[in-house]
């Protein structure tokens, strides 16, 4: 694994701060220090990445590019430090479930389900994260859906969802550009979710038309089917993560993917470490959730 130098990590919460309130005396006040304090950080960072962090422009501090880049890159690992550090410290007489899972599976199709086990198992708080894949050293997550080609030998895992990949677009999208087939997304725009180990570049490859295409980019499928939705273009996705859409008619499926032109395409797993699952919390989830699967089957 490669070590990364990690900055001044007060400097980066000042400089956070100042960013969200654009300006340091408000910093200040909210930090509690004077404004030289937040001024004396401020330098510090900027000579730890040796470029400015804010131009002036009247009374206010604006950042720049370079700046504003880097913190959109930073400021979840800020908040995730923040969140962590708040269950670290917080004293509560009730278990806490930790479910790790990737963010579209967790909007569209796990969250509409998890008041059923929260009913069933009032008993047990629920924390959700964020994840592809699971680290089993990262001992705060109790179970995780996994996002993968194969399952991790190190855990004890099972294939509960089929990655059933198919186009999804607006009706009207598909009515106004005809599009029936694969070969009718020729001139449409193609909807790609940057984070998706299948994309439409690797489907369509060989087309003399793709070099062509339009393309609109997203980092998450959920992103990318509100995209869908609005008549953007046409999406590529998980045919039960889209579920809810396409029964409330904001998507459409408008053909099938041909099987031969489909590359080989992660699944997801339930996945634990095993002492792990043998917990009363662990078990009564996995044994819900595959019910659950089970009875969509």
């Amino acid at each position: 694994m490669a070590i990364h130098k990690l900055p001044p990590l007060h400097a980066l919460h000042v400089f956070e701060t100042v960013a969200r309130l654009g300006g340091v005396r408000a910093a200040a006040a909210e930090l509690n220090v004077t404004p030289p304090a937040v001024s004396h950080q401020l330098d510090k960072l900027e000579g730890f990445l040796g470029a400015p962090l804010f131009i002036r422009r009247g009374r206010n501090l604006v950042l720049t590019d370079r700046a504003r880049d880097y913190l959109t890159e930073v400021r979840p690992s800020l908040e995730a430090i923040g969140r962590a550090t708040s269950v670290a410290t917080q004293e509560s007489q009730r278990e806490v479930l930790t479910i790790a899972a990737p963010p579209t599976l967790t909007t569209m199709w796990l969250m509409p389900k998890l008041i059923g086990f929260s009913e069933q198992f009032p008993e047990y708080d629920i924390r959700l994260l964020d994840r592809m894949t699971f680290n089993p050293d990262e001992r705060s997550i109790d179970i995780a859906i996994e996002y993968r080609f194969e399952p991790d030998p190190d855990l004890v895992s099972v294939q509960f969802l089929p990655d059933e990949l198919v186009p999804l677009a607006s009706a009207s999208y598909v009515a106004m550009k005809d599009i029936t087939s694969l070969e009718d997304l020729n001139g449409a725009t193609l909807i790609e979710t940057e984070r998706r180990l299948t994309s439409w570049k690797k489907i369509l490859a060989g087309r003399s038309w793709l070099k062509h295409q339009r393309f609109f980019s997203v980092s998450y499928s959920l992103h990318a089917f509100e995209a869908a939705a609005r008549g953007i273009g046409v999406a590529l996705g998980n045919r039960a993560n889209a579920d809810r859409m396409l029964a409330e008619g904001r998507l459409c499926i408008p053909f099938e993917l041909p099987s031969d032109s489909l590359p080989p395409a992660p699944r997801y797993f339930l996945s634990a470490v095993s002492h792990r699952k043998r917990q009363p919390r662990v078990q009564a989830f996995w044994d819900w959730i595959m019910n659950e699967t089970q009875r969509e089957l």
